[in-house]
């Protein structure tokens, strides 16, 4: 058996010296490059444009508009859905609906035809109930669904609560239009971290400030939804939309909420929200479970087939 001499283990030692002080050299500028991009990344991903004088700051929209979305905790409205779907040949309408809303993501709506319930909406946490009381079905899912480019989960938040305004980084956020006569202002708000993409295209009104139309865009540009949002009432010094749109361009859908008789902050029932109790009570029922994404989705028209009153459809 041979032994290393001194020389040899000295080289050996110098050896590992300088291979463990170049990997920490190495790990060092890694993390120093890290805090660099990350500090870089900490500013706005976009050059501020020139904008005519008045031009209220981005950080000032942002704030009014989470005030006013931070008082409407509640709302309640009876009105018309209209929906239109690939699966469906023609645009579907509800005109007897009640809809009923709790922030930040519970929802409950009620089509009727005729006066009769022919279908109801619950949605809460991400899970969702869909019920067909006349041909006693019912669709569920515990979690959001993913439906081709957008979720269940998506379409609810773009509808009522698209951001948490409170949230975002004003930096974020290029300001690049303003119409002083209109007081209306176009914002673009960017997703950050190494590569920042485009996300939003926000259309306002102030003051207080509300959107008039949200553009939403996935990573590689493409529409995702478009919300609008019109006829706007004041209640309670709150700011509310009586009329919603929200298309989704990538699965061919459409719907639109016509709202009258709007509650703001009303007592809403725990209830309406509750598919955990629902859903018991419809299996006790025996009602049948059906998969609405394997395009078992009925019309409003076939829905309405077990309604006594056919003659006329109520006026709104």
């Amino acid at each position: 058996m041979t032994f290393p001499n001194k020389v040899h283990v000295i080289l050996s030692f110098e050896i590992l010296r300088r291979l463990l002080w170049r990997g920490a050299l190495g790990c060092c500028i890694g993390l120093l490059f890290l805090n660099l991009s990350g500090c870089l990344h900490l500013g706005s991903p976009f050059e501020p444009l020139p904008l005519p004088p008045g031009a209220p700051a981005v950080r000032d929209v942002l704030a009014s508009l989470a005030e006013n979305e931070a008082q409407l905790q509640t709302f309640k409205a009876t009105g018309t859905i209209m929906v239109r779907i690939p699966e469906m040949e023609s645009i579907q309408i509800s005109r007897e609906s009640l809809l009923q809303f709790s922030a930040p993501k519970s929802l409950y709506v009620l089509g009727r035809r005729y006066g009769t319930r022919i279908l109801s909406l619950t949605y809460d946490a991400d899970a969702f109930l869909i019920e067909f009381p006349t041909r006693r079905e019912y669709c569920y899912r515990e979690h959001a669904e993913e439906l081709g480019s957008i979720s269940s989960a998506d379409i609810v938040r773009e509808m009522f609560q698209p951001e948490e305004w409170s949230q975002i980084n004003p930096r974020l956020v290029q300001m690049v239009d303003y119409n002083e006569e209109k007081q209306e202002v176009i914002l673009v708000l960017w997703e950050g971290g190494p590569s920042p993409w485009h996300k939003r295209t926000l259309r306002m009104e102030g003051a207080p400030w509300v959107v008039l139309e949200n553009i939403l865009y996935n990573e590689e540009g493409l529409v995702i939804a478009k919300t609008t949002k019109d006829r706007y009432h004041t209640q309670e010094g709150i700011r509310y939309p009586t009329e919603i749109e929200c298309a989704f361009p990538e699965e061919e859908a459409w719907m639109r909420f016509n709202m009258r008789k709007v509650d703001v902050n009303a007592d809403l029932d725990a209830a309406y929200f509750d598919i955990s109790s629902k859903l018991t009570d419809l299996q006790y029922r025996q009602h049948r479970a059906v998969d609405l994404f394997q395009g078992e989705v009925p019309s409003f028209e076939t829905l309405s087939e077990n309604s006594e009153e056919k003659t006329a459809e109520a006026q709104p």
